[in-house]
């Protein structure tokens, strides 16, 4: 089984602060993973970095989303290594889309991609996992996941206050 998790398995129509998406495939000894989340969750704004600082955030934000152990953890076990991690600053211009949003029509919203492949020596030890992801960003409440395994495709919502995936065996 091969699965492209493009943006097709993360759109949306709607932007919501607070709210990422995931789409996840665990196909033979693979993970694949790709993560979208509002630039407030993140960085805690959207428009594009104007200021030092603000450009400090995003590169950090960027660096730090660039390694998947940054978001998930798995279990020791499964020895997975990383074979491919990006991240990348996508914008959407005015409020299309945008559910959210009352005070700035006009500005670009903007939202962190990061996509991840990890090729796991043991695989089918991996019954749950936990998104660290919460820990390091504390505006993001929440992750809409949706997952094809070999028992087909599963959408889950996880949170802060519960931030680990059970996955069916």
């Amino acid at each position: 089984m091969t699965c492209s998790l493009g943006a097709s398995a993360t759109a949306q129509s709607t932007h919501v602060h607070g709210q990422g998406q995931v789409s996840m495939a665990i196909d033979q000894n693979l993970l694949s993973m790709t993560l979208e989340s509002p630039g407030a969750d993140i960085i805690g704004f959207e428009h594009e970095a104007r200021t030092a600082e603000e450009k400090a955030a995003v590169r950090e934000a960027l660096k730090q989303l660039s390694d998947p152990m940054f978001v998930i953890q798995l279990p020791e076990s499964a020895s997975c290594k990383v074979i491919q991690a990006s991240s990348e600053v996508a914008s959407e211009n005015g409020d299309e889309g945008h559910a959210d949003h009352e005070d700035h029509e006009s500005e670009a919203h903007g939202s962190f991609i990061a996509e991840y492949q990890l090729a796991c020596a043991n695989i089918a030890v991996i019954d749950f996992i936990t998104f660290v992801y919460f820990g390091h960003f504390r505006n993001a409440q929440s992750l809409m996941v949706v997952l094809i395994d070999k028992n087909g495709q599963h959408r889950h919502e996880i949170n802060r206050d519960i931030p680990i995936l059970f996955l069916e065996k």
